[in-house]
């Protein structure tokens, strides 16, 4: 297929690398130094200098770029006319979609990778990332997502998941949302205790899976928070109550 990639950071170089991998024709969008290194990777084939000019000669669109730049996106490929199945990679749902809903933009689905990691640009993807990881699809028209959306997830190696867009974003914030807080909370207080902060060397594997996503782009990470607040606050308070059961009296 002819697929379009806007953002090739690290999970759109991610999608870039595996679907070249499997022959499919990628064009990629961003900016110039980024779109020769993905070329001398063999990550994309061709280059368009918009989502819109690339989705003009596309069946596919992925929008990976941060969650306020792919609203934007959307309303350029909804101005610009074409009849390319869009989705998108974002951590949070319910906002594109509903944007998605508002433009009338029916052949939209709303798409989470449940795959990452801290790491950030195109020299962090990997064709493999998504290998066995399940991929959240939030149709807006309620039917099913097109076959050859699928068929694309399918031969990135994940697994298409349906839900609605609510779901998603009540169930992200508690196995992915909060999570990346409580790593960065974790890390500020083994660095802010004056005994610990001399030690950090003596951490063992509980405390470095727990903190490692600490490392994740805050700016990114600042998006999508504020896209899921009010979920995020439903699972800091389910949270502090399950902390307060737990500690020691």
């Amino acid at each position: 297929m002819r697929v379009a990639i806007a953002g090739l950071g690290l999970i759109g170089g991610s999608i870039a690398r595996g679907l070249a991998a499997s022959g499919h024709h990628v064009t990629g969008v961003d900016a110039a130094a980024v779109l020769r290194r993905a070329r001398r990777a063999g990550a994309i084939a061709a280059s368009a200098t918009s989502a819109a000019e690339a989705a003009a000669r596309s069946d596919v669109v992925f929008l990976a770029a941060p969650p306020r730049a792919n609203l934007r996106l959307l309303r350029s490929l909804v101005a610009g006319g074409h009849g390319a199945i869009v989705t998108d990679v974002g951590s949070v749902k319910g906002p594109i979609c509903a944007e998605a809903i508002g433009l009338g933009v029916g052949r939209f689905v709303g798409g989470h990778p449940m795959a990452g990691s801290e790491a950030a640009g195109f020299g962090a993807p990997a064709a493999a990332l998504f290998e066995g990881r399940a991929w959240v699809l939030t149709p807006v028209d309620g039917h099913r997502p097109p076959q050859r959306l699928l068929a694309l997830i399918r031969d990135l190696g994940a697994r298409p998941v349906v839900m609605t867009a609510a779901e998603h974003d009540r169930a992200a914030a508690f196995l992915s949302h909060v999570p990346q807080i409580v790593a960065w909370a974790l890390a500020d207080a083994a660095r802010g205790d004056a005994v610990t902060r001399r030690h950090l060397r003596l951490a063992g594997p509980a405390y470095r899976d727990m903190t490692r996503i600490a490392k994740s782009p805050p700016q990114l990470w600042a998006q999508i928070l504020d896209q899921n607040r009010a979920e995020v606050r439903r699972a800091l308070e389910a949270l502090r109550r399950g902390l307060a059961r737990r500690a020691p009296r």
